[in-house]
């Protein structure tokens, strides 16, 4: 069984490795800023970006980019973004379990 001291390594190694999210506009794919990494009381790991992208659109998947800009977590979505939403926040949740199988 992990450690606790596993379970906290797990969660900072995410928290290291998560660099920046995309999100698609039809085809093209644009990068938004990361703005808080978070292991919240019940050990989630939470990541969340904020996408300001200016003009009305919408937008169909969001996803997280590690370090070495490998595609890390991907969400389907079909968020309307209209002249007067000027920010959209999108978070992804990593919960790490163990489980033992006999």
């Amino acid at each position: 069984m992990l450690t606790n001291a596993a379970f906290v390594d797990l969660r900072n190694y995410i928290k290291r490795r998560i660099a920046k999210a995309q999100y698609r506009v039809g085809s093209t794919w644009y990068n938004a800023p990361i703005v808080e990494t978070v292991i919240t009381s019940a050990g989630i790991v939470r990541v969340k970006s904020q996408i300001a992208h200016g003009a009305p659109c919408t937008i169909a998947e969001v996803r997280l980019i590690n370090t070495e800009q490998q595609v890390w977590a991907s969400k389907v979505v079909n968020v309307v973004l209209e002249t007067a939403t000027t920010n959209l926040l999108q978070w992804f949740d990593f919960n790490i379990t163990e489980t033992e199988v006999s």
